[in-house]
């Protein structure tokens, strides 16, 4: 692994660590884990709700590129959401997650929301109406700390898996869980 695989492998770390404390902001009581196999497919963050009985959300992550602090590479973006709205679609979840995640060496406060670009909406719907994927900003300066921006909000799909959660949580150690 070269110096420059390291540092964006570190990043990418701490863009899902903070993933992870965003939703354990926004869930009750959750599961989570890292880098998990779900349902037989690969999961940046995996999260089920209710100390694990209920709801389960997924989060995939990409990195952005950027020519310049504001310039993203649009074609780029475009082609890695389209892969990982495809991935989504093959994944039960109650709630699905594309994370954008722009590693940046300097202050964030200019960089402005560029997830949304040429973002096509209907895509981010599930065919008979039932779910929205939500879209969500990482911004992991160099120094200081994470942010995490909800650019679009998930909507819940439809899925039947209370069994593989149970079976999931019976077998595998969370990352991050309250403890009694």
């Amino acid at each position: 692994m070269t110096a420059i695989e390291q540092i964006e492998q570190q990043q990418l770390g701490r863009a899902k660590n903070a993933t992870l404390t965003f939703l354990e902001r926004r869930l009750s009581v959750p599961k989570i884990y890292i880098d998990a196999e779900w349902a037989g497919k690969h999961v940046d963050v995996l999260a089920i709700d209710r100390d694990g009985v209920g709801d389960v959300t997924v989060v995939l992550f990409f990195v952005r590129k950027r020519t310049q602090i504001s310039n993203v590479n649009i074609a780029h973006e475009e082609s890695e959401r389209n892969r990982l709205s495809q991935q989504l679609d093959q994944i039960p979840a109650q709630f699905k997650y594309l994370a954008a995640v722009d590693v940046i060496t300097r202050d964030p406060a200019g960089l402005g929301n560029y997830v949304l670009a040429n973002l096509d909406a209907d895509k981010l719907l599930a065919p008979d109406g039932l779910g929205r994927t939500g879209v969500i900003q990482v911004l992991v300066p160099t120094e200081g700390d994470t942010q995490v921006t909800l650019a679009v909000k998930p909507e819940r799909f439809r899925a039947k898996i209370a069994k593989l959660a149970d079976d999931y949580i019976l077998t595998h150690e969370a990352d991050w869980e309250i403890r009694a």
